[in-house]
């Protein structure tokens, strides 16, 4: 890697500033009409505001630049913003209008391949990183050097890159940068010249150095690539665990399961996610009794499970430890029949609970080709009852994770007013384990195989 920063032509450096910066909500792109390029028809069925602006900006063709901000509980921001929407095919700039309409929280920009999003709770909380700190230059080299340029320019400053492994670690770029530019628009520039987005969470607040000099702290920012699937898997979890020891088995059995779990991190891991477990290769009852102990003695076990009319029930540690959250599994129903996927399901049970209260469920993003089954509630029809019957006819296992609103690490309650509140309604198989998960985890060498339980 070759990094390094020279004088240039302030004219020049202006000029390609310029052309790259240009920007209007209704930008424009190669190729694209004047509301920018067009993106397909999208079924929001309940996804994070996260997903659906990584998935629209992948299916129009641009990079997604996201701006967030560390609340002061150290919750998730955008991420908790719920996007329950149907948006048409069109430009991009409809989308977006239609969905800052729809479900606000933040701001955005079409620049000529990037969409820069920007959460509103950053409006009234300008810091460093917009600020004109840097000098006119020559840059060689990935965001990583990006950000060390950065910091040698201003030493007192600290952006922390954070890496996922097996995930895209952006491209190397050579550019050009205007004198006076701010950290935010030399980060633009990268993203628009790598073709590679980027998520940066930002310290809350403007900081300044010993001197007075004004000064970056409690960043970080790490490199995003296209969201081309419909999976929700978070960038980090524990490929072979207990979710995934159970989703393998389900299959292996043909038996579909549902699982009440809780999360651990506001997004879809479960506690399940964090047990290191295989599928046994043992008939049903004799598979779950294994995977339910934790091998730690008779009063420390992972789940229990129970039989409901066929289909095996299993309720984690976790779920049944804590109470808050699990009542909207207890609300009933209005009477009715249902015929959909898992996705249409969360809509039609969001719609149809009687003494609704806020919470509901988050059932993903709706495509061609997804399990349907078939719901029928009559009076007195519960939530629980509702999914067990989807599992029953569409042999599809649900996944349902009550949302836990406490912050693990700091032991605090997410107080954002935007945030929603009841549970993830997923499918058991996105967590199956694939070829190479033992390999992934570190667990074999490389000259060994990992495969999928089959």
């Amino acid at each position: 890697m070759n990094t390094r920063v020279s004088r240039i032509s302030l004219a020049l450096a202006a000029t390609l500033a310029l052309a790259l910066l240009q920007v209007a909500c209704g930008g424009s792109k190669k190729g694209a009409g004047p509301g920018g390029p067009n993106v397909p028809a999208l079924r929001f069925a309940g996804v994070n505001l996260e997903y659906a602006l990584e998935r629209i900006a992948t299916e129009a063709g641009v990079v997604v630049a996201l701006d967030e901000i560390t609340p002061q509980d150290q919750s998730p921001d955008l991420s908790l913003i719920r996007v329950d929407l149907d948006l048409p095919a069109g430009p991009l700039d409809n989308a977006m209008r239609l969905l800052r309409e729809k479900v606000g929280g933040f701001d955005y920009q079409i620049y000529p391949d990037v969409l820069y999003v920007r959460s509103n709770m950053l409006v009234d909380q300008k810091t460093s990183i917009d600020l004109p700190l840097l000098d006119a230059g020559h840059f060689e080299g990935d965001l990583g050097g990006l950000v060390r340029m950065i910091m040698q320019q201003h030493p007192t400053s600290y952006i922390d890159v954070q890496y996922i492994q097996g995930a895209g670690a952006g491209g190397m770029v050579k550019m050009d940068i205007k004198d006076k530019s701010s950290v935010k628009d030399v980060l633009l520039q990268y993203a628009a010249a790598s073709k590679y987005g980027w998520a940066m969470r930002r310290a809350g607040h403007l900081t300044k150095d010993a001197n007075g000099r004004p000064a970056i702290y409690g960043t970080s920012i790490e490199p995003r690539g296209p969201r081309t699937g419909t999976s929700r898997l978070p960038a980090v979890y524990n490929r072979l665990s207990g979710a995934s020891a159970l989703a393998n088995a389900s299959k292996r059995l043909d038996t579909p399961l549902v699982v009440y779990d809780r999360t651990v991190l506001q997004d879809v891991r479960g506690i399940m996610n964090l047990a290191l477990q295989s599928d046994p290769i043992l008939p049903l009852d004799k598979t779950l009794d294994n995977l339910s102990q934790s091998g730690f003695g008779p009063t420390s076990w992972h789940f229990k499970w129970k039989d409901v009319d066929g289909v095996p029930v299993v309720m984690t540690n976790h779920f049944l430890y804590y109470l808050r959250g699990r009542d909207i599994l207890s609300r009933t129903l209005l009477p009715g029949e249902f015929e959909g996927s898992l996705g249409e399901l969360a809509r039609w049970i969001n719609t149809h609970m009687k003494d609704a209260n806020g919470d509901v469920l988050m059932g993903g993003e709706i495509v061609d080709g997804q399990p349907r089954g078939k719901v029928k509630a009559e009076a007195g029809t519960t939530v629980a009852q509702a999914i067990e019957q989807f599992a029953r006819t569409s042999r599809t296992s649900p996944y349902v994770l009550i949302l836990d609103m406490q912050n693990p690490f700091t032991g605090m309650f997410v107080e954002l007013p935007h945030a929603w509140h009841g549970a993830y309604l997923q499918d058991l198989a996105e967590w199956r384990s694939q070829p190479g998960d033992l390999r992934y985890d570190g667990l074999i060498r490389d000259d060994d195989t990992g495969a999928a339980a089959k």
